[in-house]
């Protein structure tokens, strides 16, 4: 099958997807139609679908994995390989120029050929990088020294005089990272682990501080790749001691922030491969430490970082069977909203209703002080909820009526359960006073929740005099249904005034607009001698704009 595709990629994209096509990644691949769907295996497997019409050309393409939310993946290209190869893995890279490449090395001499790859060694570092990540194991062990030197000077190389990547330059930085995380994969092929691993880590340790110009994703790019090469370390190397290593290193990441906003990565690895007690031990002491640390600190980023500390910490401390001390851990944090909605939970489970019910209060009462609305909701939300299921139908109906009148003051949502909570007559005498509360606010409180409670109460005087009070066409029209009965005439003197004040301005848009009213006048009651009577006078009016009369020809 002939698929257009490959222009859809970025090179280094192809290549991997490439790659995994050949180490038979795909499977499972499935037709409905135009869509095809396969299962690409990497360091998880990925569920990829794409559409192919009849022409060969991709419609459509997506993949559950990360990257894919931005860009078209590996995964993807290795689905379409897979699919324009009909299945057969090949065991040679695909050629994609009309020269016979075969043919033409086939007349060439051994000598010639050694000495040209010599020569582009020795002149070209790039091609340096990349001969030596495809034939690393006939290479003597590097040092961890030497990669330090070999990627910070690609570093360098990449960011160039300007210091900093820009947008249309990142190729020169992933492209030279993609040799040596190409390196590393066919050292771990070849059962060499410490060294793709010091090539992983130094690498992610050079993003934080990196200047680029990331708008096309590329530094998450490479860290995915680096943290899928240690992860194949970590599934395939059977040493412990390089175990403890990248252990150590991912600590001591996290200890000294090195890695910054990419530290995510690194702690699901944790979560994964480090799951013996010696470990979680380790990562307790670092936990402990970052959380003091971090109560100093005022700011919402230290808050947030804090409470994913703390559930990080408590989920350990269960790992360990720790149960009371995991307890008292959220006991000490229910300042913050996710460990008290666990202390809620537990103490649900528990039947603990009436200490659900002060937890929820006293949560609501640091939110309030917080201006946190959407947790005051959520804890509302919970009140309401014990006191239906407990049936307790005053502290129900007085939470209602308090949040309507106070918390959430003016919502149209608690005005219906406040409604719906009183007999029909009583709720004549009650509506009035809230409505009137509610109102002595200001016209531009609760604007449009109140024209909600208008509407609901069919209170057509007080709906209308607050449409009015912001004349535009999307208003008026949003409302018209309920207004057209009453006030249908003064409805078409609005729509007639908001197109006189739009017939000042020029432009296509504009002209479209007041098109669209017209059209949408002519529907009310005497609205078409209306509209024709607009339209001869704006003939005259504004005789010289072409585009206008035009619009105005088509009604």
């Amino acid at each position: 099958m002939k698929i257009n595709f490959e222009e859809l990629f970025e090179e280094k994209i192809l290549e991997r997807g490439y790659n995994y096509y050949l180490e038979d990644s795909v499977h499972e691949v499935t037709k409905n139609g135009n869509y095809y769907e396969g299962l690409v295996y990497g360091t998880e497997i990925y569920e990829v679908q794409v559409k192919i019409n009849r022409n060969g050309n991709v419609e459509d393409m997506d993949c559950d994995c990360p990257y894919a939310e931005e860009n078209n993946c590996k995964h993807m290209a290795a689905l379409l390989y897979y699919l324009e190869n009909e299945g057969q893995v090949e065991s040679k890279k695909l050629v994609r120029n009309t020269d016979n490449y075969d043919k033409i090395v086939s007349r060439i001499s051994e000598n010639e050929i050694k000495e040209f790859v010599i020569e582009k060694l020795y002149e070209n570092s790039d091609f340096q990088n990349e001969f030596r990540s495809y034939f690393v194991q006939y290479f003597e062990k590097t040092p961890k020294r030497v990669y330090e030197r070999r990627i910070s000077q690609s570093v360098y190389q990449a960011i160039g005089r300007k210091g900093f990547i820009e947008y249309n330059e990142t190729y020169k930085f992933s492209n030279s990272m993609y040799d040596y995380i190409q390196e590393a994969n066919n050292l771990i092929k070849h059962k060499e682990y410490q060294a793709p691993f010091w090539i992983a880590s130094l690498i992610l340790e050079e993003l934080p501080d990196l200047p680029i110009d990331d708008s096309d994703g590329t530094t998450s790019y490479v860290e995915s790749e680096c943290i899928e090469v240690i992860e194949k370390i970590l599934q395939k190397c059977k040493n412990n001691d390089i175990k403890v290593e990248i252990f150590n290193w991912i600590i001591e990441s996290i200890k000294n922030d090195s890695l910054g906003d990419y530290s995510d990565g690194v702690e699901k690895i944790l979560d994964e491969y480090f799951t013996e007690n010696k470990f979680i031990n380790e990562r307790l002491k670092i936990i402990n430490g970052k959380i003091q640390e971090l109560k100093q600190e005022k700011d919402y980023y230290s808050e947030y970082n804090l409470e994913n500390l703390i559930k990080t910490k408590i989920a350990l401390l269960y790992q360990l069977e720790m149960d009371e001390d995991a307890l008292k851990t959220i006991e000490d944090n229910i300042y913050y909203v996710p460990i008290r909605r666990m202390l809620i939970d537990i103490e649900r489970k528990k039947g603990n209703i009436d200490r659900v019910e002060k937890l929820l209060k006293e949560g609501m009462e640091v939110a309030l002080k917080r201006n946190h609305c959407g947790t005051v909701t959520y804890y509302i939300e919970e009140l309401l909820s014990i006191y239906e299921n407990q049936k307790q139908k005053e502290k129900y109906k007085n939470l209602v009526r308090e949040t309507l009148l106070k918390y959430n003051r003016g919502s149209f949502k608690y005005y219906k359960k406040l409604k719906e909570l009183y007999p029909k007559e009583q709720w004549k005498s009650k509506r009035n006073s809230i409505i009137k509360e509610l109102e002595s606010d200001g016209e531009g409180y609760h604007r449009d929740d109140l024209r909600q409670i208008y509407i609901e109460e069919q209170y057509y005087d007080k709906l209308f005099k607050s449409v009015m009070t912001t004349p535009l066409y999307e208003i008026v029209v949003q409302y018209e249904k309920y207004l057209k009965r009453d006030y249908e005439q003064q409805l078409l003197k609005e729509y007639q005034k908001i197109v006189d004040e739009k017939s000042k301005f020029t432009g296509k848009r504009n002209y479209e607009e007041i098109r669209k009213i017209l059209q949408h006048m002519k529907t009310l009651k005497n609205g078409e001698a209306l509209v024709g009577k607009m339209i001869e006078e704006y003939k005259i009016k504004y005789a010289n704009r072409r585009l206008m009369i035009e619009e105005l020809n088509k009604i």
